[in-house]
Order: C-alpha cells, then sequence, then structure tokens
C-alpha cells in the first residue's frame, strides 16, 4: 500500500512527520512522493494561525473530492467538527499518538472512521534521518498559559525527550551524513522542567557528539533564556552551534502581554537579546510579533514599533491576531479589520527596513557557510546555505550540499546575503 504525507507548520510537524515516515516504512507500507499514486494521504497539520487552518481545510476537501482516503494528525485535529465537516471519513490522530499512524493509515484504507488520541512516548520509534538537514524534536507542550495560543490546546503535556535518546538520534544522525541538526521543540526552554533536567544540560552533552556538524536551537521563550542565560552562552561559545537564538515577544507593550498572560517581561526580552549581543555581535535575533491583538491600543501597537526600532532583530515572524477556537483571546472582541491591516502593513514595513539594514552591514565580509540546498536551476545564485549565525547566503560558485565554503558577501537584501565562492 502507498501512502502520501504531507506537512504543515513548524520544525516540531516536520520531525514527528519524520517519525510517522520511519513508523509507516518499518510496518511495510511504500511513502509515495506524490498524492495522486497513494491509496491513503496523510495530512500532518497545524492549527497557529487561521489562515494555515483555512488553507488545510480546503486541502482536505479537494483530496476528499477525489476519492482519496485521509488520515489528518498533527495540531487541527483538535477542531474535530471543522475536519468532519470537510470529510466526514477522515481518521483523526493526534500530536501525541503519532504512534498509532500505521494503524490509522489501515483505517483509512478499509474506510473505518476512527481517532486516536492517546498519548504515548516517541522515544524509540523509527524515524526517517534525513540529510544534510536532520530534525529532532527534544521536548513538546509547555507551561505556559498565553490566551492567544491554540496550539497549547492541541499539546497540552510538557513531554520531554530523555538526554540519552536525543543524543543517540544526533550520533545516528551524523552517522549517516546529517551536516546540520535542529533541536526543535514547541518551547525549548522548557526543556527537562518534567524529567528533572534543562535544557543548558542536554546541550551540554549533545555538544559531546563528535563531529562536523552545525546545531540550530529551536525556539525558546525570553523568561526560560533569562534563568539560564550564563550556563547558555558559555555552551553557545562551541562551535557547533550557530549563534542563532529564536525569542518570541509577540509585543512591545507590558499591558499587551499581561492581558496575553505571557510568563516574561518585555523587560526581559530586551534584557536576554542586550546579553546575547554582548557576548555574540554577530548573533542572529528571530523574534515573534502578533498585531491586533485586541486589548491593543495605538499607544500600544507604537510602543512594538519602538521596541522593533531598538531591539532590530534580525527576523520578525509577524502575524495578524486570528481569534482561535477554545483560546481565551476568543472571548474577547476583535479590533476592526482595516485598523489591523494598517497596523501590520507599517510594521512589516518598519522589519524590512531593519532587515534590510542590518544585512547590509555584512557586505564585503568573508564569510563561512554550510551548503544545504541546490537552486532550481533559473536563480543566478544556484546555492543556498548558512552562515555561522544561521543567516542565510546564496552563493556563486561550483559548490554541493553538506559542503562548508567561504563566500565574499556582494549584496544583500532584508531576508538574505548574496556571495561569491572564494
Amino acid at each position: 500500500m502507498k501512502v502520501y504525507l504531507e506537512t504543515y507548520g513548524c520544525t516540531l510537524n516536520q520531525a514527528d512527520s519524520d517519525i510517522m515516515g520511519g513508523i509507516l516504512r518499518h510496518a511495510g507500507f511504500r511513502v509515495a512522493r506524490r498524492p495522486g499514486g497513494a491509496d491513503v494521504v496523510v495530512l500532518n497539520t497545524c492549527t497557529v494561525k487561521g489562515r494555515t487552518e483555512n488553507k488545510i481545510i480546503s486541502r482536505i476537501e479537494a483530496l476528499g473530492k477525489q476519492g482519496k482516503r485521509i488520515v489528518v494528525a498533527g495540531c487541527l485535529s483538535i477542531n474535530k467538527k471543522r475536519v468532519r465537516d470537510a470529510c466526514p471519513e477522515a481518521v483523526l490522530v493526534h500530536p501525541g499518538a503519532v504512534s498509532f499512524i500505521a494503524d490509522a493509515v489501515r483505517d483509512a484504507a478499509a474506510g473505518k472512521i476512527a481517532e486516536y488520541r492517546e498519548r504515548a512516548a516517541k522515544e524509540g520509534l523509527p524515524r526517517i534521518f534525513t540529510k544534510p538537514i536532520l530534525r529532532i524534536p527534544i521536548q513538546e507542550g509547555c507551561v505556559g498559559n498565553c490566551h492567544f495560543c491554540q496550539t497549547k490546546l492541541a499539546r497540552p503535556y510538557l513531554m520531554s525527550y530523555s538526554p540519552g535518546w536525543i543524543r543517540s538520534w544526533v550520533e545516528e544522525g551524523v552517522r549517516k551524513g546529517a551536516k546540520e541538526i535542529q533541536l526543535t521543540g514547541m518551547d525549548s526552554g522548557a526543556y527537562g522542567l518534567d524529567i528533572g533536567t534543562d535544557l543548558a544540560a542536554l546541550l551540554g552533552e549533545v555538544r559531546k557528539v563528535k563531529g562536523d556538524v552545525r546545531i540550530r536551537l529551536g525556539m525558546i521563550n525570553p523568561g526560560h533564556a533569562k534563568k539560564m542565560l550564563p550556563k547558555l552562552l558559555d555552551i553557545f561559545e562551541d562551535r557547533k552551534f550557530y549563534k542563532f537564538f529564536h525569542l518570541p515577544v509577540q509585543t512591545g507593550s507590558e499591558k499587551v502581554r499581561k492581558e496575553m498572560n505571557r510568563a516574561h517581561s518585555v523587560a526581559d526580552f530586551r534584557a536576554v537579546v542586550r546579553a546575547i549581543r554582548k557576548r555574540f555581535p554577530d548573533a542572529c535575533i528571530s523574534t515573534d510579533i502578533i498585531v491586533g491583538y485586541p486589548t491593543e491600543t495605538e499607544s500600544d501597537f507604537l510602543e512594538t514599533v519602538r521596541l522593533v526600532k531598538e531591539v532590530r532583530p534580525d527576523i520578525v515572524n509577524l502575524s495578524k491576531f486570528a481569534s482561535r477556537r477554545g483560546t481565551k483571546a476568543a472571548e474577547l472582541r476583535e479590533i476592526a479589520t482595516d485598523i489591523v491591516k494598517r497596523r501590520s502593513t507599517e510594521l512589516s514595513a518598519i522589519v524590512r527596513m531593519v532587515g534590510a539594514e542590518k544585512n547590509r552591514e555584512y557586505e564585503g565580509r568573508k564569510m563561512e557557510m554550510l551548503v544545504l540546498e541546490k537552486g532550481n536551476g533559473k536563480q543566478e545564485y544556484g546555492w543556498k546555505g548558512r552562515a555561522s549565525n544561521y543567516k542565510q547566503v546564496c552563493v556563486l560558485g561550483k559548490a554541493k550540499i553538506g559542503e562548508r565554503v567561504d563566500a565574499r558577501i556582494i549584496g544583500s537584501n532584508h531576508g538574505s546575503l548574496f556571495g561569491k565562492r572564494i
């Protein structure tokens, strides 16, 4: 039987898909490259944004009209009614139940309506090991209760994987040719709070793995980062670690931050960024911001604008607020759409300006990059990779995937650097 696996959303979801792909192969299924020839289509879904949910629902409806048997896995499984309205026969697999994916596929193929909610450990499960990039989940769930977050409802329990298993996954990946390791979680900073350890201890263990590899740490909330800053920064001195920090602040207003029920302050975010840049001046800072939270006034919005101009993050994942079912924020009266759109447009322009200005500072410099991707043949810059601070570099000249090359930066835009191999 052929199964097609399609993934939406974050790196944690992609890591879950690697596990599902491994389980399916181990169970004797063939993983198809396209949905056309597949007997069953598995959609590993995301629910963080309403726009993404609508896109996935449209995809489910289209596949259903084609007569496809469908398994809906991932976070959208909590919106069971909407999934069932789109495809009454869909089999649901909640994020904690990915170990049952083979059973779910068999149910779908047989036309049996089923739902898998059981929580089961993912340690020791088969997985697909990819190169040059390997995604490894270190935890899921979090200890926060942000009022806007539906993902917390889909992954409600903190579950950290043991350091021994994580290290063994890294070692196996390196043996199989991985050059970049992405350690991912719903909130990496919460790692270990349920098993008597912490993120710094885990990274100290992972750094012992031998091999020419780069490690990217996933999202860590500012409050967690602040508590472990000295140890964390000491570990990041190791050349293995990209000098990349994803620290979601969500708003520049302390008032709105409290109303969002965020477990950190805007001041914490500022302090963490200052400490990182003092130790690593070229560190790449990524953050997330929501524009138009229901309690956001014009004054609150301007505080967010000031924060972006002051901190000058390299990357800002900007979202317009969208009400998510089951959350506290869904009970609030939303701001007029035209106001949210105007604020988003204004801040987007500032974000692009800051990104472009920061990237221009690299022009003329020599940078080492890890080549991770080949262009599509139509691009002048035929290779893409990451510098030591995770800046994307598009490079001219001969290269091969997994190779480290030196490049002179000859141009930039708000999102990328452009270099020539030297």
